[in-house]
């Protein structure tokens, strides 16, 4: 395994009509010719445009021919975004370290949320909500529902008091959320910066921490930066080094709920540290046929469909975010080197000037 230095991010109503695409006139925002050179999170909205996610220079939405730049200038709360979601009526929601923003077809709206809660406050399990990763340092999930925003807490973790008592003076909170992932029974997982994953199945969260999920070999803090669970069902957390087998039910034990699970092997040759295919990853997707594409920091992008095939890319660049678009391609984010798109068995650089109609 080659050294993989992560990234670490510590570092009210709404009412109108769904936005479609803007018209011939830019209302709000900058036309640029360049992205940002770090791309943290992607998504392309229901009317086809894309939008690209900054550390630090706000957002930019391509739409074929125009690339627009918005930040805080044009409503958005702050420059440096973590997350893209849109709701069900086609509403496209960015969320920043500073808060969370809805766009209506021309500029960006802050929306206040309701919070901070935890227990059973603002929390429900329904298809069609949008849960956001705000600012991983200070913060658990948010949660719009089409009307409010909710700001909730992570409560209930069997590792944090632990956790405190080891680090008490962090500067971070141990459950802010570095990742969600929807399961395929309508169930919300979140990995935090220090307290393991939990899963939230509309009554309660029950709980998963092993150390080496979170902390590499080295001893440098990782957090839980992906989960999914593939088609067979089982799921992939943090490393290449196993996956996980998990009961839909839990078990309590000293008051807390725990997951109950077994770990099965991951990639091959993954199994010990010094393994070529033992890795952390920032990132996971899978593809139309079932295959598995990492995002593994410096170690470029693995993919695995029974076998696995490394990516490299430039020397320097870190993958962040793999994002599938609506119609299957592959795309990739990353620390300083800007977009790349997968083309001809390869990750190449996306340039906007060469890609327009």
């Amino acid at each position: 395994m080659s050294a993989l230095l992560i990234l670490i991010a510590l570092a009210g109503d709404s009412s109108g009509d769904p936005p479609g695409r803007a018209d011939s006139e830019v209302a709000a925002g900058q036309v640029v010719t360049e992205l940002h050179r770090s791309i943290w999170c992607m998504r392309q909205a229901r009317n086809g445009d894309y939008w690209f996610g900054s550390n630090g220079n706000g957002i930019f939405r391509y739409d074929g021919r125009r690339l627009v730049r918005y930040g805080a200038a044009d409503g958005l709360p702050g420059d440096v975004v973590r997350d893209i979601g849109e709701d069900a009526a086609g509403s496209l929601l960015v969320a920043t370290t500073e808060g969370v923003a809805r766009f209506d077809g021309r500029r960006f709206v802050s929306l206040e949320p309701v919070g901070p809660q935890s227990g059973g406050a603002g929390w429900a399990l329904a298809p069609d909500d949008v849960w956001l990763i705000v600012d991983p340092s200070r913060y658990g999930p948010w949660r719009w529902d089409g009307r409010r925003l909710y700001q909730l807490e992570l409560a209930g973790s069997p590792a944090e008091a632990d956790h405190r008592a080891r680090y008490p003076n962090v500067s971070y909170d141990p459950a802010g959320v570095y990742s969600i992932h929807r399961d395929r029974r309508g169930h919300l997982w979140f990995g935090t910066a220090s307290l393991g994953l939990c899963r939230y199945d509309g009554r309660g969260l029950s709980w998963l921490y092993e150390e080496r999920l979170t902390t590499t070999p080295e001893g440098g803090a990782f957090g839980i930066r992906a989960i999914h669970q593939d088609r067979a069902g089982d799921y992939w957390i943090s490393n290449t080094r196993q996956r996980f087998e998990v009961s839909p039910g839990h078990e309590t034990r000293d008051g807390f709920r725990h997951l109950r699970y077994r770990k099965k092997p991951g990639l091959p040759d993954a199994d010990a540290d010094t393994g070529r295919n033992f890795t952390y990853f920032a990132s996971l997707v899978e593809d139309e046929a079932g295959a598995l594409w990492l995002a593994c920091g410096s170690d470029g992008v693995l993919k695995y469909d029974g076998a696995v095939t490394h990516y490299p890319l430039p020397a320097g660049a870190f993958a962040l975010h793999l994002y599938r678009d609506r119609s299957g391609g592959l795309w990739l984010g990353t620390a300083r080197h800007g977009v790349f798109r997968f083309e001809a068995e390869r990750f190449v650089p996306f340039d906007v000037r060469g890609s327009g109609d």
